[in-house]
């Protein structure tokens, strides 16, 4: 993956930009009707400990998607928990339809929020530099449709390993798919995540954009599923909510308890559930 991800600089064309004016007018529409909220903790959405509890039950040990003939398709899977052990080191690919102002505003979103992340859950977190991106296992990549089009093929031509079901990703060009993230583990110790690639479309802007570096670095944490039940949370695909609650915030704290351990199956995980969230409650 690591030479993979050193070569990506150099696989992102200069393309034309296409859709910026469908997610303008996307955002726009969700705005309008009170969706994209940003509230951290709002007074219409109280939780209580249980629905903590069967939140993360609902977040961390279940995925949306399974895999099946090189693609991935929806369908709610249970899945043991996964987590980080080791650094995070971020590198940030743009392709050349990203401007130079918009790089910036993303780069400083992406070290905000990743710091915000790192003293949640306690893990190494930082932001590489353009001459050290080589050593990255977590790669955020900023393209539009034609760009990511020929990342994908130049992937698929290379002997990285990459899942076919990820390059259909990078291929799909449906607009309803605005962000993603892949998460790959430890072929040694099932559970624990070493690399992350998170794809944003470049066509996005404002609001929408930063939701989806909320939704996707969150969820390459361990945190991957969504569900129309969680609530206030940007786990839920109704986009009622654009960015990290504190909700969601004490669902990371949980993951990254120490008493979590990569791998661990759901009869593991919940009967430790109140007891870790009683400790996360009181190191708050």
């Amino acid at each position: 993956m690591r030479r993979a991800a050193m070569a990506l600089a150099l696989l992102l064309s200069a393309c034309a930009g296409e859709g910026a004016q469908y997610y303008a007018d996307l955002q726009a529409d969700l705005r309008a009707r009170g969706f994209l909220r940003t509230e951290r903790a709002p007074v219409d959405a109280p939780f209580t400990d249980a629905d903590l509890i069967r939140n993360f039950r609902r977040i961390a040990l279940y995925s949306e998607f399974r895999r099946e003939g090189g693609r991935f398709v929806a369908e709610r899977t249970p899945v043991h928990l996964s987590k980080w052990l080791r650094p995070i080191r971020i590198a940030v690919y743009f392709g050349a339809s990203v401007a130079p102002g918009q790089q910036r505003q993303d780069l400083a979103d992406v070290a905000r929020f990743s710091a915000r992340l790192a003293r949640l859950s306690g893990l190494d977190i930082a932001l590489l530099a353009d001459d050290t991106a080589g050593a990255a296992n977590f790669v955020i990549l900023y393209a539009n449709r034609n760009e990511r089009v020929d990342i994908a093929r130049s992937l698929a031509g290379t002997n990285a390993g990459f899942d076919p079901a990820i390059l259909a990703d990078l291929r799909d060009g449906s607009p309803d798919k605005i962000c993603f993230a892949n998460t790959f583990e430890n072929p040694d110790r099932p559970g624990e995540l070493v690399y992350a690639m998170v794809v944003i479309k470049a066509e996005t802007s404002g609001l929408l954009r930063l939701s989806c570096l909320h939704e996707e670095l969150t969820q390459a944490l361990g945190l991957a599923n969504d569900d129309p039940r969680v609530r206030p949370s940007i786990f839920n695909d109704d986009e009622e909510f654009a960015l990290l609650t504190a909700h969601d915030e004490m669902l990371l704290r949980m993951l990254y308890h120490p008493r979590l351990q990569p791998g661990m199956e759901a009869e593991e995980v919940v009967p430790l559930l109140p007891g870790i969230l009683a400790d996360v409650k009181r190191t708050r």
